[in-house]
């Protein structure tokens, strides 16, 4: 440790705070850490000195000279005279705590005294203090005024569940990479589903290369989605995501197509229709299902396009009226069953334009393997279906859980987790999110939950988990919601969110020992979430419209591009 002091304790001091004064020279930036030497604790019955460790949280410089009485003028006359001023700095200091013979952290019960020296605090007493399990733990940063102090979080941290929250364009979904790559190499089984396609260049590293493990990462996409943002070609292939709709309950098949319960006419009529599918023995999907119902209706399918399309150009919304049948109504069935029937084609229609629907489920095994990083891609999907795949991948890993049969940890990421699990309206896959994470951490299923909008989270979700990392916030709401989910975030830490640079962190939980401040580290994998240098994307575009580059341009562009 530097011999040399820094400050010197002043004023009234606490056992949890005190106030130490300091010169320009020696004064350490807001957020370092300090530490006093000596301290007297009583440990096991004996006192002992210890080494408090301290954070700085509020820096002042006031001089007896330069009161704040002064004039403009008079400020001027002193300085004109060349007057050699003496500011004089207090920094207050929060108290974090001391480590133990077994690197524990105690906070302490003893104040220190007026006088007390305080010194800079060294690197090793730092990455012991926060970093709970060296050996096994995850890098994910450094602190954020001292780059060469690696932070590691603790991989039991995660059996409580994770929360990563920040405001758009803060860096979570960087650093949440930084966590997946690390986890994946650790051994985890990990499944992340992906609204925005953040994930899917997680095989690739920066400079486009394949990563040492990008053949543990798999991404699975549905078919034939129009406009994505990254092509199968650009991301190094993808596999298909389909789900048997054959398979599907009744229920299944009337949420997804958006039919309420109490319309029970229409649910007997699929219902029965399913029921003649499968006793013909065909594997069938919504063209299918559709088709047999205008059968149990008598509906000749010209006839039916023919109204349908009449209607919509009209901008009719209501349902479609009974038709008089050309093609010889059924027999044996009850009118409400044939009303049904006329009643549910057009809402299973709508599910024909999914191109979700396959011959077979993707196998879960597959999604659960050891080592191995699922990534989910549900970019271009109607919300619903995006609900109702979480929904169904979740309740199958959920069964195998509770019934034994989930050898390894599964590591579930929501991103955009506020869309999934929201407060106030309904999803369907809300009610196994809840489910996993107040009972998941008993049969190990975890999940790491990330928002941009925590107030709009259920909150017996985010109140299930027990760590944070918290980045920029400056929408109150969102403030709000994660002052009362974050147990262990003080009043100074809570002041910070909305200071908070791009990159910058705070740990909060059984991921560590104390909350930290942390800087995030170097990430090995592309990441597929950055916002794009739109100055760039215009010349592009230009280019593409054989246009000249505006001069303003022409001194960012290489000599061989502004040609």
């Amino acid at each position: 440790m530097n011999q040399i002091p820094i400050g010197f304790v002043v004023g009234e001091a606490r056992s949890d705070s005190f106030l130490f004064v300091t010169t320009p020279d020696l004064c350490p930036p807001r957020l370092e850490y300090v530490v006093l030497k000596g301290l007297r604790e009583r440990i096991s019955g004996k006192e002992e000195g210890v080494e408090v460790l301290a954070q700085i949280t509020e820096l002042r410089a006031t001089s007896q000279v330069f009161d704040s009485a002064l004039t403009f003028q008079e400020t001027e006359t002193i300085l004109r005279a060349e007057y050699s001023a003496s500011p004089r700095i207090l920094a207050t200091a929060t108290v974090l705590g001391y480590l133990d013979s077994q690197d524990r952290v105690f906070l302490p019960r003893s104040t220190p005294l007026p006088g007390d020296r305080v010194f800079v605090a060294p690197d090793d007493l730092l990455e012991r203090f926060f970093t709970r399990n060296i050996q096994d733990g995850i890098l994910v940063g450094t602190l954020i005024n001292r780059p060469q102090v690696k932070v590691k979080i603790d991989p039991n941290g995660l059996r409580r569940h994770l929360a990563i929250i920040a405001q758009t364009g803060a860096g979570k979904s960087y650093l949440s990479g930084i966590l997946l790559e690390n986890l994946l190499q650790l051994g985890g089984t990990i499944i992340v589903f992906d609204p925005n396609s953040d994930y899917v260049y997680m095989r690739k590293d920066r400079r486009g290369k394949e990563t040492p493990f990008s053949g543990d990462i798999l991404v699975y996409r549905v078919p034939n989605i129009k406009g994505r943002r990254f092509s199968d070609e650009e991301i190094g292939g993808s596999n298909s995501y389909t789900i048997q709709f054959s398979r599907l309950g009744i229920d299944e098949i009337c949420t997804l197509g958006g039919i309420p319960e109490s319309y029970s006419n229409i649910r007997e009529a699929i219902k029965k229709a399913c029921a003649e599918l499968e006793e013909d023995n065909i594997d069938y999907k919504p063209p299918e299902l559709a088709k047999k119902l205008k059968e149990m209706a008598g509906i000749l399918e010209d006839e039916y396009l023919s109204l349908h399309t009449q209607r919509f150009l009209e901008g009719k919304e209501e349902p479609i009226p009974e038709l008089t049948p050309k093609g010889g109504k059924r027999k044996g069935l009850s009118p409400d069953i044939e009303k049904g029937a006329e009643r549910a084609i057009k809402y299973i229609e709508n599910l024909c334009s999914y191109d979700i629907w396959g011959f077979s489920d993707v196998p879960i095994e597959e999604l659960l393997k050891p080592v191995r990083l699922s990534v989910i891609d549900l970019a271009g999907l109607e919300r619903s279906v995006t609900e109702f795949v979480v929904d169904k991948t979740l309740r199958e890993i959920w069964a195998r859980a509770t019934t034994g049969k989930l050898p390894y940890p599964v590591f579930v990421v929501l991103e955009e987790a506020h869309t999934f699990v929201p407060q106030e309206n309904k999803s369907h896959c809300r009610e196994i999110i809840n489910r996993i994470a107040s009972e998941g951490r008993k049969f190990k299923v975890f999940l790491i939950v990330i928002t941009q909008r925590p107030h709009k989270i259920h909150q017996d979700t985010l109140s299930q988990c027990a760590s944070q990392i918290i980045m920029k916030l400056t929408n109150p709401e969102d403030q709000e919601a994660v002052k009362k989910a974050a147990e262990n975030l003080s009043s100074d830490l809570f002041a910070d969110l909305p200071g908070l640079n791009v990159g910058e962190a705070i740990l909060l939980g059984t991921l560590t020992r104390v909350p930290v401040m942390i800087k995030a580290g170097e990430r090995i994998t592309r990441e597929g979430g950055s916002d794009i240098d739109v100055p760039e994307a215009l010349k592009l575009a230009l280019r593409e419209k054989k246009m000249k580059v505006p001069p303003e341009f022409l001194e960012r562009v290489e000599p061989e591009e502004a040609g």
